[in-house]
C-alpha cells in the first residue's frame, strides 16, 4: 500500500491556484490515469480550463463551486465527485475566505479508457 498525500505534495502555480502532479509519486506512471491534487486559496478561482481529456475531480476538503461555461457556480460540497467531458470548459471556485479548497482531479483522454473501464490502456503525457 502507498499513501499520497496532498498535504506532503510538492506544489507548482498553474490555472491560478497549486497543482501537484502525480508523476512526482514513484510508480505513477503505470496507472491507467493522470492525476493531480489542486489546490484553491481561500477566496479563489481557477484559470478557465479547457482540455481534450474526461476529468474526474472530487472535493476532497474545503467549500468549492465548479461552474461550466456559460453556467453559475454550484456549490459541490466535500466528498462530491464532479465528470466533466472533453473539451468542457470550467473554473473552480473557493467559497471560503478563510481556508483552502483540495481536489482531487484523475483524467485520461477518451479513446485510451472506454467509459466504465481502467483498463490497461496507454495514457499520453502533458495533455494538462
Amino acid at each position: 500500500m502507498r499513501r499520497l498525500s496532498s498535504e506532503s505534495a510538492v506544489l507548482t502555480d498553474e490555472y491560478a491556484i497549486r497543482i501537484g502532479r502525480w508523476s512526482q509519486y514513484q510508480g505513477s506512471d503505470a496507472l491507467p490515469f493522470e492525476a493531480m491534487w489542486c489546490v484553491v486559496p481561500p477566496g479563489g478561482t481557477s484559470a478557465l480550463d479547457c482540455h481534450p481529456e474526461v476529468e474526474l475531480a472530487v472535493v476532497v476538503g474545503g467549500k468549492a463551486a465548479f461552474a461550466v461555461e456559460g453556467g453559475d457556480p454550484e456549490p459541490t460540497p466535500v466528498g462530491t465527485a464532479v465528470l466533466l467531458d472533453p473539451e468542457e470548459r470550467h473554473v473552480i471556485h473557493n467559497l471560503s475566505d478563510t481556508e483552502p479548497v483540495t481536489l482531487l482531479s484523475i483524467y485520461w483522454l477518451p479513446e485510451s479508457a472506454p467509459a466504465g473501464t481502467a483498463g490497461d490502456a496507454e495514457v499520453t503525457r502533458g495533455g494538462r
